[in-house]
């Protein structure tokens, strides 16, 4: 069928197609540039729909990097050929494709449409050329009033392919440059500088090597602030994964009922507000690692759906029926007990050993005294750096402080204790007085002043308990064996005295 011919371009399209240039020319993250070529395409086509495909590693099959339409989620999922389909005829021949009726050519792959329902009539597809080779193409279906495609829109989307491409190598190539400097700077930190690998961290570093470079599952445990975000990303760093990408998920610090769409994302419509398909953060790790902190607080309705993904690397986005398969090393972390947590029914047995192939105590802070002095130089290294100052040494007056304190909130507690010393201190030695006044003054009990006799039992129980748990890591049934009393009463007062990490002193 004959194309209609071209006409003189009216202003306004003109003016249409110079926005988009410039739109495509000062994006500079990815997924906006996607977004703004996408967008001026359609536009200036005037497509019903349309996508930008990709060519993956080894060249034989295109990915969508995005698509618009009716039924942009069910294609993204689908991998087109490029032997055997119109974009990979486009792509290895680097010439536009401009069909009336895209169906009845040979070339064209039937996958998409029978994945999507979708009818494929008109069809406008252009290369991606980057110094001559392509790098993907552009692909835009049935114009709009079922008219098909014109000469004068192939030019308009030839040119718009041409800004595309050179920006996209450009995004692309700065983001993998900063993931390799990211990955550098992770491994030299793991392999080299982190504090306390001779001491009280020696038998957990020991650990560390032998799981770097397996699949396997690694749960990390141990009260908050001794380092599990840091060992987890050692893992990833000395591992054979470090090239791809390292995914950090805190489940704690997500609402319950949107945690299910930031781990496996959704479809569009799954919910109200769900205007647009959302990448979960498992597929995001595809190929790489997913760090999941403080897995003990994922809901109970959604643990069945994690622990599919550990047994069967599979899972389906929130409101959508399409299985995603996926390639992802889990670590996970968390300060809770989990024992305690299945026995109350709040955790999945099945999960828990699922997650538990390689289980990490890492020890806290004041059962590792011997780190202190390192761990003080180091930081009051970093934090003279960062407010150009020369405080690089601590006095043996502090040290002998800080020995003497137990650092419940532990090393992320010590860390900020030298941070507002060489903030709010003078001269280059760190002094005992430059230390918070609740570190100096131990972990010693006082009635608070002006205390009722109501007040201070209360507030003596507080600290009574603070500290047995405290002594027990945080452990409800053996801090309960200790005080002599059953682990539902102790739960029972925990809960009235609202008594949290890092306990309190009184």
């Amino acid at each position: 069928m004959q194309r209609p011919a071209s006409k003189e371009v009216p202003p306004p399209r003109f003016e249409r197609f110079l926005e988009a240039t410039t739109s495509i020319a000062s994006t500079c993250e990815e997924d906006k540039l996607l977004q703004a070529i996408i967008s001026s395409a359609e536009e200036v086509v005037e497509a019903g729909a349309s996508s930008i495909l990709l060519l993956e590693a080894g060249g034989a099959f295109l990915r969508f990097a995005i698509a618009t339409g009716p039924v942009a989620e069910k294609a993204l999922p689908v991998k087109v050929p490029v032997e055997g389909s119109i974009a990979g005829w486009v792509v290895t021949h680097r010439r536009p494709v401009n069909l009336a009726r895209a169906a009845d050519d040979p070339r064209h792959f039937p996958g998409v449409d029978k994945k999507t329902e979708l009818k494929t009539g008109s069809l406008l597809c252009v290369p991606l050329l980057v110094e001559g080779e392509a790098i993907g193409a552009i692909q835009s279906l049935n114009k709009r009033g079922g008219r098909p495609f014109t000469d004068e829109d192939e030019h308009f989307l030839v040119a718009i392919a041409v800004q595309a491409a050179y920006a996209l190598q450009r995004v692309m190539e700065d983001q993998r440059r900063r993931e390799e400097l990211d990955e550098l700077r992770a491994r030299a930190a793991a392999e080299g500088t982190v504090i306390g690998e001779k001491g009280g961290l020696a038998e957990v570093f020991d650990i560390v090597r032998k799981v770097a470079d397996a699949r396997t599952t690694v749960l990390l445990r141990g009260e908050t602030g001794t380092g599990k975000g840091m060992i987890a990303r050692a893992i990833y760093s000395i591992g054979a994964r470090y090239r791809r990408r390292f995914v950090t998920v805190n489940c704690s610090n997500i609402p319950p009922d949107l945690l299910e769409s930031e781990l496996f994302g959704h479809a569009r419509g799954a919910f109200t507000g769900a205007s647009a398909v959302k990448i979960g953060k498992f597929k995001l790790a595809h190929g790489g690692t997913i760090f999941l902190d403080e897995v003990g607080d994922i809901p109970l309705a959604l643990q069945i759906k994690l622990l599919r993904v550990l047994q069967e690397q599979e899972f389906e986005p929130l409101g959508s029926n399409d299985t995603e398969k996926v390639d992802v090393r889990v670590i996970a972390a968390t300060s809770r007990d989990l024992e305690a947590a299945i026995a109350e029914e709040r955790f999945r047995e099945d999960l828990y050993y699922r997650l538990n192939v390689v289980s990490v105590e890492l020890p806290p802070l004041r059962d590792r005294r011997g780190d202190l002095p390192e761990l003080v130089d180091h930081f009051l290294e970093k934090y003279s750096l960062e407010t150009n100052k020369h405080m690089l040494r601590a006095s043996p007056e502090a040290l002998e402080v800080i020995a003497a304190y137990d650092w419940p909130g532990n090393v992320r507690e010590l860390e900020n204790a030298v941070e507002r010393a060489v903030v709010l201190g003078e001269g280059d030695v760190l002094l005992a007085e430059m230390l918070p006044a609740h570190v100096r003054g131990g972990r010693g009990y006082t009635v608070p002043e002006g205390a009722t006799l109501v007040e201070a039992q209360r507030s003596f129980k507080r600290y009574f308990i603070a500290k047995a748990l405290d002594a027990h890591g945080g452990n409800q049934t053996r801090a309960a064996e200790a005080l002599g009393i059953q682990r539902s009463y102790l739960n029972r007062i925990i809960k009235q005295l609202d008594i949290k990490r890092p306990y309190p002193r009184g």
